[in-house]
């Protein structure tokens, strides 16, 4: 399968990551009501859309961060600067005409000038394409959060509590999904998530660290595991999955959470 390059915002991606993982006990509950249906729907089969997209969305959203901007800042210069920063990392370019501050005797900010007459045209770009701004830049920070297997570990845990108290709510909208012992039903794993779990983790057993590349000798078997359990309210999101050996995945059952925090630096390569 060929790789598909992508712009990708990740100056933009890290921040958003950062802050949300940050604040994930302060608001994971607000968050996951807020997305309830949203959440349901990426949790019953795996999606390129996960449960994680979902709660950085709650955090994203380009044109409330301009509005406070503008209401705090003194200067639309600086509002002029982060959008065009952020256009350039959305890969974005309007045909829009730029202010020239050097040449602009304002002193006051730029408030009643050309230049704010020209930067209320590039704000209002960025209103029409807010939702393409704020979904690249969701997509990017799951980049960085996709990495992090310690932080999916608590997301899922708490999100299984989420499963487990909206679980009739689930069982109606989605009854073929829903086993007898009221869980999420195992699904098929796609081969793009199969590849990206490979891929981020190296082709490494996350837990004992055995090869599974088998470039040399198929003796160790794959495993696609469940971060937490299915029959811990744990779901099929794509981002609640690891990989295993058949040793490890055996003994870790559907009774355990055991993940790994180990991974590669790059200057250890």
């Amino acid at each position: 399968m060929s790789l598909k390059e992508q712009h990708l915002a990740l100056s933009s991606g890290i921040g958003l990551a950062g802050f949300a993982v940050s604040n994930f006990w302060d608001y994971s509950s607000e968050a996951f009501d807020t997305f309830k249906d949203e959440i349901i729907d990426s949790i019953v089969k795996p999606k390129k859309i996960t449960a994680v997209h979902h709660y950085l969305s709650f955090f994203q959203d380009i044109y409330e961060e301009i509005d406070k901007m503008r209401k705090n800042l003194d200067d639309m210069k600086y509002i002029y600067d982060f959008i065009t920063r952020t256009l350039d990392e959305v890969n974005l370019h309007p045909n829009l005409p730029k202010p020239d501050f050097e040449k602009c005797n304002d002193e006051y900010g730029h408030f009643e000038c050309g230049c704010s007459e020209i930067i209320e045209q590039w704000i209002g770009f960025v209103s029409k394409n807010a939702a393409q701004i704020d979904n690249l830049i969701v997509h990017s920070a799951f980049q960085f959060v996709f990495q992090d297997r310690g932080f999916l570990r608590n997301f899922h845990l708490e999100l299984a509590k989420f499963i487990k108290n909206k679980m009739d709510y689930i069982e109606k909208k989605y009854p073929d999904c829903v086993t007898a012992k009221k869980r999420i039903k195992r699904q098929p794993f796609p081969q793009w998530l199969k590849s990206a779990v490979f891929h981020r983790d190296k082709g490494t057993c996350v837990i004992c660290r055995c090869d599974l590349s088998n470039l040399i000798r198929q003796q160790n078997q794959i495993h696609i595991d469940h971060i937490v359990p299915l029959n811990l309210f744990g779901s099929n999101d794509a981002s609640n999955m690891q990989l295993l050996c058949e040793r490890c995945n055996t003994s870790k059952g559907d009774r355990s959470t055991d993940t790994s925090f180990i991974n590669v630096p790059f200057w250890n390569l």
